[in-house]
Formats: C-alpha cells, sequence, structure tokens
C-alpha cells in the first residue's frame, strides 16, 4: 500500500513522468544494443549454417583415392549406418564462359531428387541444362534460358590433355545464402557429367542427411550440429581411414569460431551502457530525492521507518527496470525490420559472406540480458540510496521548514 502511495507522490506531476520516461526509454535503448548484438551474431551464424547445410547436406564423404564404385564400397556401410538419406555427386572443377567472360567454378553432378532430400535445395534439370549460383549469374550476366558452354578437362586420367567444351542452355538460377558458394556453385545432371569425365558409372563425393524432418534444424542449427558430431564419429570409426568425413561447417568453422568469441567479448564490453544508462536512473533518483526530500521527511516523521522508504525506492527502481525490458523488445523487433528491408543495411556479401543480417534470440538470452541489467541496477540503486537515507529526520526536517 504504501509503494503505491510513494509512487503517486513521486510521479505526480508532468515534468517528473517526462523525466521518468526518457530515463526509462535510455535504459531499454542499452538493454537493446546488446540484444541486438547478441541476436545478429546468433542470426548470423544460424544464416550461415543453413546456407552451407542447403549446398553440401549434414556430413560429406570423400574417397581419399579419387573416384569410387558407391555401391561396391559404400552403398552398404551407410545402410548399416542408418543414415535417413544420402546422395552421390561427381564434383570437379572447371570454367564458365559467356562471350568473353569466364570464371572458375566448382561443378556438381547431381541427381536432383536425391540431392533434394538431402540438402532442401531444389534444383531441376534436364539434359544440356545447368543451373547457377545467384551471384555466378549476376557476374555473367545471364539469366534463365539463356546458353553458355562449360570447359572440362578432358577425362579423369587426362588433366594435362586438352580441355573440352561444351554448350548449356541455363535451367534455374538457385541461392544457397552465402556469397561464396553462390558465386561459384553450377549444378548439372550427374549422369551426363560422368559421360563428359568418363568415369562411367563411378562418383568422387557422397553428401548424407542424418534427419528426415529439417524443422529441427531451421528451429536451432547448433543444437542439431551435436548430433552431427556425434554420427560422425560413428563413420568414422566404421569406415576406416579409406574415406574423409567432413560436416557441412568444415570450410567455415574458424568463421564460426570468431563469431562466437566476438559475440562474448562484444557483450561483455557493452555492460558498460548498462551502467551508464543506470547512472541515468540515479540522476532521476536524486532529482526525486530533492524535490521530494519534505514530504519524504514528513513521512519518516509520521512513523514510516526507513526500511519502508527503501523499499518504496526499490519499487520505483523495479518499474522503470520491467517498462525498459518491454520497450527494448520492442527496440530489438524495429532494429531487426531495419536489418531486414532497409538498403541502408545491406552487406557487400564479398566481405561478409553474407548478404543480409538478421536478429535471432532466444528466450533465454532475453531473460539472461535482463537479468544482468537488474544485477547492475539494483546494486548501484541501493548503494546509492544508502548513502542519501543516512540523513537523519530531524536533520532533514530543519534543513526542510527552516
Amino acid at each position: 500500500m504504501f509503494q503505491s502511495t510513494l509512487l503517486q507522490l513521486f510521479l505526480k506531476d508532468k515534468t517528473t513522468r517526462k523525466f521518468a520516461f526518457g530515463v526509462m526509454f535510455g535504459f531499454a535503448f542499452s538493454m537493446s544494443v546488446i540484444l541486438g548484438n547478441i541476436g545478429i551474431m546468433d542470426g548470423f551464424e544460424g544464416a550461415l549454417r543453413i546456407g552451407l547445410k542447403k549446398s553440401t547436406g549434414d556430413i560429406t564423404i570423400h574417397s581419399r583415392y579419387g573416384f569410387f564404385d558407391f555401391d561396391s564400397f559404400l552403398k552398404h556401410e551407410l545402410e548399416l549406418n542408418e543414415i535417413n538419406s544420402y546422395s552421390t555427386l561427381v564434383q570437379t572443377e572447371g570454367f564458365i564462359i559467356n562471350g568473353e567472360t569466364s570464371k572458375g567454378v566448382l561443378i556438381k553432378g547431381i541427381d536432383p531428387k536425391t540431392y533434394a532430400l538431402v540438402t532442401g535445395l531444389e534444383v531441376d534439370l534436364a539434359s544440356g541444362e545447368v543451373a547457377l549460383g545467384v551471384e555466378l549469374a549476376k557476374y555473367l550476366g545471364v539469366k534463365v534460358s539463356d546458353f553458355i558452354v562449360l570447359a572440362l578437362a578432358n577425362g579423369n586420367n587426362q588433366v594435362s590433355g586438352l580441355p573440352s567444351l561444351k554448350r548449356y542452355k541455363v535451367r534455374s538460377i538457385v541461392s544457397h545464402g552465402i556469397y561464396q558458394r553462390d558465386l561459384r556453385s553450377l549444378y548439372v545432371n550427374r549422369a551426363e557429367l560422368q559421360g563428359d569425365l568418363n568415369v562411367e558409372n563411378r562418383v568422387n563425393l557422397v553428401a548424407l542427411s542424418i534427419s528426415q524432418d529439417s524443422t529441427n534444424f531451421l528451429k536451432d542449427p547448433v543444437s542439431y550440429s551435436q548430433k552431427i558430431e556425434v554420427k560422425l564419429d560413428e563413420l568414422n570409426s566404421k569406415l576406416g581411414g579409406s574415406y574423409k568425413l567432413k560436416p557441412y561447417w568444415n570450410d567455415f568453422i574458424t568463421l564460426i569460431k570468431a563469431v562466437k568469441e566476438e559475440k562474448f567479448f562484444i557483450s561483455i564490453i557493452l555492460q558498460i551502457i548498462v551502467v551508464i544508462s543506470i547512472f541515468n536512473v540515479l540522476a532521476f533518483v536524486v532529482f526525486l530525492n530533492e524535490k521530494r526530500s519534505r514530504e519524504l521527511f514528513l513521512f519518516k516523521a509520521l512513523g514510516m521507518s526507513q526500511k519502508d522508504i527503501r523499499k518504496g525506492w526499490l519499487y520505483l527502481m523495479s518499474l522503470i527496470w520491467l517498462g525498459s525490458c518491454f520497450l527494448s523488445i520492442i527496440m530489438v523487433q524495429l532494429f531487426n525490420l531495419c536489418l531486414k528491408h532497409l538498403p541502408f543495411f545491406k552487406l557487400p556479401g564479398d566481405v561478409y559472406t553474407l548478404g543480409e543480417l538478421s536478429i535471432n534470440l532466444d528466450l533465454l538470452e532475453y531473460i539472461l540480458v535482463f537479468m544482468i541489467s537488474y544485477y547492475w541496477l539494483f546494486i548501484i540503486s541501493w548503494l546509492s540510496l544508502f548513502v542519501m537515507n543516512r540523513k537523519s529526520v530531524l536533520t532533514g526536517l530543519r534543513k526542510e521548514f527552516s
């Protein structure tokens, strides 16, 4: 009851309410900066993992001895290890040529149906057709139904010979969400590429998926990746040293680790912003203490204990904290909309790997940031209130009513 009475006393005039809202807004902004930083890092990692999986599946198997017969060497082993789905590929490098423009590309010969099951990337191909990464199509200036030329090594055992040139029609343009993959990836029909390379029915790469349901991966790519690591260890022990297994994040593991470290250290450094905003809250407390000191000392003189006064102050601080938490959630959502829709926030993909950022936060991260902010607010506010309340009732009455 006394808390509501004190609250009405503190906020009864318009100027004080404006001051309170400004303090609350500043505190909310400081928390939203930390949340935005954490969310951008999580969003970056999540988008990176999704894009990588979209181009390779969960795990890839490479033979250390080049091309091999999948049916004779691996098919039985994968079925024994309860792999959900797999797709055999022929992967090689070559040059794509359009007019006077050419570029080195990573060519994947795929079976569209099984590849879609493993990666989730829908690529529709027929004989004489290719699918290009979206950045590669931009670089070459081609669109669907245009024709390009592929320069390939003339057979697996004749790399030193003259390349073969073959004309293809662009059937589709695909996006992995990762700049490097979109700039270098080119897909053709597997059987056709096997014929062009003269490797018969052999392959040199197998892409695996350990789960049929991709919902779990999209919801939490990091936790799903831990399951992949368990399956990776199991397969390594079964297949031996003839094959090299790589998880989908293998090529970007350094970047993923760097993002995690940066998220941790930046979050610690940004605590300074929270502490600074709390000093604004304390300035508001000092302002109220001076402006309402006469009423406060009258309450004390009428029997309200020092403990009750302190509870009233902390009650006001808690309300400011709750309001700031609510405002910070709104700010984070506004930041996220700006990142997604404003061209000003679009990133150069060749520098940052991804073309755009988004904020991805879970409930635990919200709670962690809010609780740490409340801890700082409680500690600093309690110390300040302790200093302010050391003045005796008699001294205060003499000062205020003299």
